[in-house]
């Protein structure tokens, strides 16, 4: 890895990053080139699909920023296209969009999206999810050259193995092989109890700081100190009792206390009886690596839980932009929504819909006699035991506004909302609300109006409130504190 990449993960000088921008929207497309500019990035511009797709394969960019709608091939197709070759797969992707639907989102991380930035574009926001996706982008290409050079060293390792039963192949030549490798060699005597070191190449005095002349005789468990309880070393002692081959990761400690990760190859040597006599323990410092890979963990955590943090906080949004504050049902703009969503759904599927709009009846002298207080507290209470009137989660309570109420019945026919609206009656009733003005009873009572249709979309929805705000007029004119059906 070069001195700049090497100076982003540090947090020194910046890397000065590729980066491609797809957005057809030329604000936007400025907007984001001047963000990211100010910050040293080396910045390109889309303002289409293909001409993404071209510019990538020219010259791949170390990050995109891929907007969902864009003229001849759209966010998801390119992205998709980037993602099926090889060459490309690698390149992080961040979608851009308003994203108001969930499925969006779900399926640009289906299709290989690292993150998004949502609309409108905050310059913090926008450098944060950039930073964090190249500094991981650079991680991983670190890590992916050092699992290379690994690769490399195990194949010498390999080979310097194939030589011990290769009497041809010249000893010097052997020696040097030996000599020259960064990885740590280590030979113990297998015929002795504690198999002490016998040989240990310059690749593990460089890499501990011990020399041979301190180490032999001993047994390689100096390197542990006190921290034996590892899984690793148990299963290096299960292979050396065997005279099995084993490859483990152990934390050592060198010279100077400092720890460091080692991927330990152990290897059985037999004499021509089959009988162990050496071992040989290939070690490779992989402490980079390591943390290379705690970092990536730390960041993919941190994501999802910010991910977490941002889905939670849109349901309490959600919750909060659909439900009436005082009486905590659901508000005027719920239940629009709501009726128009059922009655699409019921004209396919050419089943009923009913519909009972109730009135507090002589709410005005309530709020007057009592006080405006007193009326909300009886607003909160109606709506509780609206509530307990229905029994089916499809069933929707919502306040239609002022004193006014109303409950959506799907798949309800005229008789069930009968009994719905009965039921309704009688919780309030049961409340006992006292209401000395009231001319229908000494307590709060309620009129209902009770409507049911088979919905049709030749038809607006509003023809059924309208039917049953008839039907509430007529309990009202015939007495109040009762309900009114079909009308």
């Amino acid at each position: 890895m070069n001195s700049d990449k090497s100076s982003l993960i540090n947090n020194t000088i910046p890397y000065q990053a590729d980066i491609l921008i797809v957005e057809d929207q030329l604000d936007n497309l400025r907007l984001l080139s001047n963000i990211l500019s100010k910050k040293g990035y080396q910045v390109r511009q889309a303002i289409d699909g293909e001409m993404a797709l071209i510019a990538i394969e020219t010259t791949p960019p170390d990050l995109v920023l891929l907007d969902l709608k864009i003229p001849y091939l759209n966010g998801y197709e390119v992205c998709q296209q980037l993602k099926a070759k090889e060459t490309t797969s690698s390149i992080p992707v961040i979608f851009l969009s308003a994203f108001d639907q969930l499925w969006e989102k779900i399926k640009a991380f289906a299709l290989g999206g690292v993150d998004y930035i949502s609309k409108p574009y905050q310059a913090p926001e926008v450098l944060a999810r950039v930073e964090n996706q190249i500094k991981l982008s650079l991680l991983q290409k670190q890590l992916k050259a050092k699992n290379s050079q690994l690769e490399r060293q195990l194949y010498l390792t390999q080979e310097v193995q194939k030589f011990h039963s290769q009497p041809q192949v010249d000893a010097y030549l052997l020696h040097k092989a030996i000599a020259a490798t960064s990885n740590g060699i280590v030979i113990t005597d297998a015929t002795q109890a504690d198999h002490p070191i016998v040989y240990a190449n310059p690749g593990f005095e460089k890499m501990t700081g011990y020399s041979l002349e301190e180490i032999k005789g001993k047994n390689c468990r100096f390197l542990q100190g006190i921290d034996r309880d590892q899984p690793g070393i148990r299963k290096m002692k299960i292979c050396l009792k065997d005279g099995h081959q084993c490859n483990v990761t152990v934390r050592n400690y060198r010279k100077d206390g400092s720890m460091f990760w080692n991927e330990v190859s152990l290897s059985p040597v037999k004499d021509e009886l089959g009988k162990v006599i050496y071992h040989i323990g290939v070690q490779t410092d992989i402490t980079e690596r390591k943390r290379i890979e705690e970092e990536k963990y730390r960041y993919e955590a941190s994501v999802r839980q910010m991910n977490q943090e941002l889905q939670e906080l849109n349901n309490k949004l959600h919750r909060l932009a659909n439900l009436d504050g005082l009486t905590e049902v659901a508000n005027r703009r719920c239940f629009d929504d709501c009726l128009e969503q059922e009655w699409r759904r019921l004209s396919r599927e050419n089943k009923p819909l009913s519909l009972i709009l109730g009135d507090i009846d002589y709410f005005k002298l309530y709020n007057d006699t009592y006080g405006h207080l007193k009326g909300d507290d009886c607003l909160k209470q109606v709506a509780k035991a609206m509530g307990r009137g229905v029994h089916r989660p499809a069933d929707l309570v919502a306040r239609f506004g002022g004193e006014e109420f109303v409950v959506i019945l799907p798949n309800t026919d005229s008789p069930g909302a009968v009994e719905v609206a009965k039921n309704i009656l009688q919780e309030i009733r049961v409340l006992k609300i006292p209401h000395e003005e009231s001319a229908a009873q000494s307590y709060v009572t309620m009129s209902l109006g009770v409507a049911t249709i088979i919905p049709n979309l030749e038809l607006p929805s509003k023809i059924l409130v309208d039917r049953a705000d008839q039907c509430l007029f007529s309990a009202k004119k015939q007495g109040r504190d009762r309900m009114m059906i079909n009308c």
